[in-house]
C-alpha cells in the first residue's frame, strides 16, 4: 500500500506542473478582446437637415452665404483611412484594400444622401479600450490603388465617382439648382476631387491637385469599446461651410481638381462631432 502511495504522489505533482505551465502560457483574453464602433454621418445645410429633391425641382429649400437660394438633387462623399485613438495610447487603424473584387474592398466608404444604409460606418475588430479621437481622409488617395480595375463603390462602371488616372476620384459631390445659376435649367454642379499634385512646367499653371483632406475630430466624451459596448459618434457635416462665399452666378460648374481647390480647403471645418452614444 505504501509503494502505491509513493507512485501516485509523483504523478500528481507532474500533472499539477503541466497544468500550471499551460495556464501561464495562455494569453490574457482581455488583452485580445475586440469590439465595434459605429460612426454615423448626418448631413446638414446650416442648421437644416439635408433633403434631396428630384432633378428639375424648383423647390429651393436653402440659401448660401450670399442669400442665393438653391436645392440639392445629388450629394455625397468618400471616406477612407479611418483611424481611432485613445487617451492611454489606444490605436485602431482601419484595414485598407482596393480590389477588382467588390467583396474584398476594405476601408473605403461612400456616404450618399438619400441612401440611409450608407450613413453608418461599421468599424470592426477595434481593440478593447477607451477612445476619444477619430481621423479620416475625405477622399480617395492614389496610393493603394493601382492603375487597373477596382470594384465596389470605386468602380466607375458601377457608379463610382472616378474621373481618370490623373485626376482620380470625385471626393465630394453636390448637384442641384439655383435661380442664380445661368446654366441650363439653373443647374449647379460642385465636384471636388483630385488625388495627385502635378506642377506645371515652363511657367504654366499646375496641372493637377491633390484635394484629399485629412479630418481629425475629438469626441465630446471618451467612449469605451469591448465585446458588449459598441459606441457610436455622430458626425455632422455642414454644406454651407464648404460653399463659403461661393457665388452661384459664377461658380456653378466646378468639375476639375484645379477649380475645386478653394472648396477642398474648407472641407476640414465642415465636419464636427455633435454627440456620442455609449
Amino acid at each position: 500500500m505504501r509503494n502505491r502511495s509513493l507512485f501516485i504522489a509523483p504523478c500528481y505533482m507532474l500533472f499539477l506542473f503541466v497544468f500550471l505551465s499551460s495556464c501561464q502560457e495562455q494569453v490574457d483574453p482581455v488583452l485580445e478582446e475586440k469590439g465595434e464602433m459605429i460612426v454615423k454621418f448626418d448631413n446638414y445645410v446650416g442648421n437644416q437637415t439635408m433633403v434631396i429633391d428630384n432633378v428639375g425641382s424648383s423647390n429651393f429649400r436653402y440659401a448660401n452665404g450670399k442669400g442665393q437660394s438653391f436645392n440639392i438633387t445629388r450629394f455625397g462623399y468618400y471616406i477612407s483611412h479611418v483611424k481611432l485613438e485613445g487617451p492611454n495610447g489606444e490605436l485602431f487603424v482601419d484595414e485598407m484594400n482596393a480590389s477588382a473584387d467588390a467583396s474584398q474592398i476594405k476601408g473605403y466608404y461612400r456616404v450618399v444622401q438619400g441612401e440611409p444604409d450608407t450613413y453608418n460606418i461599421h468599424l470592426k475588430d477595434v481593440p478593447a479600450g477607451q477612445y476619444n479621437k477619430i481621423t479620416f481622409t475625405l477622399g480617395v488617395r492614389e496610393d493603394g490603388i493601382q492603375e487597373g480595375a477596382v470594384g465596389g463603390i470605386l468602380d466607375r462602371a458601377a457608379g463610382g465617382w472616378f474621373w481618370n488616372w490623373n485626376s482620380g476620384f470625385i471626393h465630394y459631390m453636390f448637384e442641384g439648382h439655383s435661380p442664380a445659376s445661368p446654366r441650363d435649367e439653373q443647374r449647379l454642379r460642385l465636384h471636388i476631387g483630385g488625388w495627385k499634385s502635378i506642377p506645371g512646367v515652363d511657367g504654366n499653371p499646375q496641372r493637377f491637385f491633390d484635394n484629399n483632406v485629412e479630418v481629425s475630430l475629438l469626441f465630446d466624451a471618451t467612449v469605451r469599446v469591448n465585446r458588449t459596448m459598441r459606441p457610436s459618434p455622430h458626425i455632422h457635416m455642414d454644406l454651407l461651410k464648404v460653399l463659403g462665399d461661393a457665388d452661384f452666378a459664377l461658380q456653378n460648374n466646378i468639375h476639375s481638381p484645379s477649380e475645386g481647390v478653394s472648396f477642398a480647403q474648407r472641407i476640414k471645418n465642415a465636419f464636427v462631432v455633435d454627440h456620442t452614444h455609449q
